[in-house]
Formats: structure tokens, sequence, C-alpha cells
């Protein structure tokens, strides 16, 4: 790499946290998305099918709408909406940002054990799938609770949201089990609340209205259908590059997930002081001196 590798582990403020991240995309944009497309590129087609898929109802319940009563409608609309196709898009969409998450937090490991070395292929290949099983089950565990948590007066699930969003890269940095890194957050996120949901909270707002400037054009391309009678040509045209867009715009959660990364080496750093002994554990050995050897006394 020609770029000065970005040191992850050191305290960073808010607006260095927001800077490292942007700079970490900028640096590895191609490297990266690379991973993401072998590895989520599956996952993201299954959802743009059952996007396209449940596109097609709504287009059909919307012909039901004016061609009968309101009966008819009313008899038909459960079944057309949430069906097959509509259970299956959630699947895969909470998979599909799953994959993101894991490639992009399994690609930071790689490069923090190895900062001038680009992560390859098989390396993230074989971190991911050692991870995958548990970090799906993980994720959808804490979105129960987070769920659980907004039913509660909302007050529980935005407490919850920080150290949840800790959680996952603590469980792949840290190679601990879900339990074990939800009680590590808790401890890093202590006196560090307010920070944490605020960066989680900006950087998902910036990837969400990213994700609407790439659906933009379908939306208008469907808008605009409405208003042309008997065109259920540039109907189903408009939701099928609406059903791609949306599929490849889960790309863009890869922001809050570098967010989340580097804002846990920020914290990591602060509570635990690890970079320096890093540093004194590989002076002199090229990285690979442990820190048992030592050079003797003399005297």
């Amino acid at each position: 790499m020609n770029e000065e590798p970005i040191e992850l582990r050191r305290v960073r403020d808010f607006s260095e946290t927001m800077n490292d991240s942007f700079g970490f995309i900028k640096q590895h944009f191609k490297n990266l998305f690379k991973p993401l497309l072998y590895l989520g590129g599956f996952f993201i087609v299954a959802t743009i099918a059952s996007s396209v898929a449940q596109q097609m109802k709504t287009i059909k319940l919307m012909g039901l709408a004016k061609a009968a009563s309101s009966t008819v409608f009313a008899e038909n609309m459960t079944g057309y909406t949430f069906g097959v196709s509509y259970f299956l898009l959630l699947l895969f969409s909470v998979l599909s940002v799953s994959v993101v998450y894991l490639v992009t937090y399994c690609y930071i490991r790689l490069y923090k054990e190895q900062p001038r070395m680009i992560p390859s292929l098989q390396a993230i290949w074989n971190l991911f799938k050692r991870h995958i099983i548990s970090f799906f089950i993980a994720t959808l565990l804490l979105s129960i609770f987070a769920v659980i948590g907004f039913l509660f007066c909302l007050i529980p699930g935005f407490y919850l949201i920080p150290i949840i969003s800790l959680t996952l890269p603590i469980m792949i940095m840290e190679d601990k089990g879900l339990f074990e890194a939800l009680s590590r957050s808790i401890q890093l996120v202590k006196d560090h609340w307010w920070k944490t949901f605020g960066l989680l909270f900006l950087a998902s707002v910036i990837a969400y209205f990213s994700m609407g400037i790439l659906s933009l054009p379908s939306a208008l391309l469907s808008i605009g259908a409405l208003f042309i009678e008997n065109s259920p040509g540039l109907v189903l045209s408009g939701s099928i590059f609406g059903s791609i867009l949306t599929g490849l715009a889960q790309l863009f959660y890869v922001l809050p997930a570098i967010v989340s990364a580097i804002w846990y080496f920020s914290l990591s750093e602060e509570k635990d002081g690890l970079s320096l002994m890093e540093r004194i554990d590989t002076f002199g050995s090229g990285g690979t001196r442990s820190s048992d050897h030592w050079p003797e006394e003399e005297y």
C-alpha cells in the first residue's frame, strides 16, 4: 500500500472518528468492496429477487384495487401483502446487511494485524466462515432485544443501540461469544454513551441519505408511471430497477460498520491502553517477537 496506513488502536474524539472512517473508505474502497460483492453477492441478488416478487404482488394489488370492489380488495390485501415473498424479502435483507457488517469487520481485523498488507479474499473468507453462524445468530438475537426495548416506551431500545452496535465488532476483533461481547460492550460504552450514540446516529443518517439518493431515479420512474394510463410495462420496469438499486444500496451499511469498528478501537485503547504494549512486544523483532522475549539484564 502506498498510503500511510490508518492506525486503528488509538484514542479519538468524535470528529477524528468520522474523518478516519471516511479516510478508511477512501483508502480501501476497491479492496474492501471486492470481498463485499464476492461474499455478499448471493444475499444481495436474493434480496433483489424477493423484492421484485413483492413488487409484482403490489402491482397486482393496485390493479385489483382499480378493477374490483372494496370488499374483494380487502379480502385479498393481506394475502398479497404478507406472503412468502414478503418474509423472504425481510430474511434476505437482514442477512445481506449482516454480511456487509461481517465482511467489513473481518477486513478491518486482518488489516489491523498486518496494516501494510491488503487482506486477501482467501484470508477474509477463512475468517468469515469461522464466524458466519454465530454472527447471524447474534444479529438476530440482538435485533430482537432492540425491538423488545423499543416496545417499552422507546427509551430501553435507544439505550441498547450503542451497546448492541459495539457488540458485533467485539465478537470479531476479540473472538468472543455473544454474551462475553455484550458484557465487554457495556464496559466500553460506560461514560461514553452519548458519543457512541451520536456517532452511530450520524453514520446511519449518512448511509440512509445515500441509499435514498441511489433509489431516487426508480422512485421518480414509479411516480411518473402513476400518471400514465395503462402503463404496466413502465411500472414493472420501475419496480425491477428500484429493486436492483435497493439491493445494491445495502452496501452503504459499510459506513456505520466502519464507524463502529474504529470507535471500538478508540474506546478499547482508552480503557485498556494496549497500543503501547503491542509496540513493545514487536519492537526490534519485525512484528514476530512475543512479550516473553525480553533482553537479559546486564550489570
